[in-house]
């Protein structure tokens, strides 16, 4: 799903979800709407969704890749976030963290695996270029055209990263980023929105697990790196892997910034990054969030 916006740190019980589906589309919230702590066992609390992850029969990303597409930037950069996740994508492929998915599988295709060096390609397209206000449909095709220029691969995520001063109507106000699957000639075509988070300041993760200069971006990991493991167990919403409400891997432990199921940085070997846990049915008796995998 999207991920909605972070919870400031007087935030109360979380709310309901807020996330919404079209075209199989899923929403991370903000911060301040699902924030929780959680305790000595990582359980998802109420609003984080039902039960452990159940599969819905659709398809998987077996041997993940993720492309990304900088749309209309013409190097306006303010933030240094096209480096920062260049550099986290390009690390995330092997990690512990991103071994979590492999516990999953799929009709016919088997578990999904963990391969180093998933980031396959980066593009700045600045042929033509996001408004300020974006709709949906723009995302789409331009994640579409990003599956043109790379060339179409059913396993891969193409990522839509757009400049500041753009997004989609709610983003920083109701919504972080988003993945989603659109119809294609060549098939149908997974991909994420990813709006440029440092706009949203604490509501989309800024500092959510890092004080100072050196948290100013990790919202960018923590909000790219849900929408990167979602696409992986779930790229056409919600027919992969999802638990009793539709909540997918990372949506069951959004926002955690206590516990054993909170928040925290990882070591890649292109750095140290800022995550949130995802959810393992494997975990303990009942499942819940963890931060690695065997």
């Amino acid at each position: 799903m999207a991920l909605g916006v972070a919870p400031s740190a007087s935030a109360g019980a979380p709310a309901a979800s807020p996330y919404r589906s079209l075209w199989g589309k899923h929403v991370y919230p903000l911060v301040s709407q699902v924030k929780h702590t959680s305790g000595a066992i990582s359980l998802p609390l109420l609003g984080a969704g039902v039960g452990p992850m159940t599969y819905g029969g659709g398809p998987i990303q077996r041997s993940p890749k993720v492309f990304v597409v900088f749309w209309g930037w013409h190097g306006n950069d303010p933030a240094g976030v096209a480096n920062y996740l260049k550099s986290f994508l390009g690390g995330v492929g092997g990690s512990g963290w991103a071994n979590i998915q492999t516990q999953y599988s799929g009709t016919g295709q088997g578990f999904i695996t963990n391969p180093g060096g998933q980031l396959a390609g980066t593009w700045n397209d600045d042929t033509s270029g996001p408004g300020v206000v974006t709709t949906d449909g723009e995302i789409a095709a331009e994640g579409v055209k990003a599956a043109q220029h790379f060339g179409y691969n059913a396993d891969a995520d193409y990522f839509v990263a757009t400049p500041t001063g753009t997004g989609t109507a709610g983003f920083k106000t109701s919504y972080c980023a988003y993945h989603g699957a659109v119809a294609s000639g060549m098939g149908p075509v997974a991909f994420t929105y990813l709006p440029y988070i440092p706009d949203a300041g604490a509501n989309c993760g800024k500092n959510f697990v890092n004080g100072g200069s050196a948290g100013l971006l990790d919202g960018v990991s923590i909000v790219g790196g849900h929408e990167y493991a979602e696409a992986v167990t779930d790229p056409q919403p919600s027919s992969g892997w999802t638990d009793l409400t539709g909540q997918e891997t990372g949506d069951k432990c959004a926002w955690i910034n206590s516990g054993t199921g909170a928040s925290q940085d990882i070591n890649l070997g292109t750095g140290r990054f800022a995550v949130q846990t995802l959810y393992s049915n494997a975990a303990g008796l009942l499942g819940g969030c963890v931060i690695s995998y065997p």
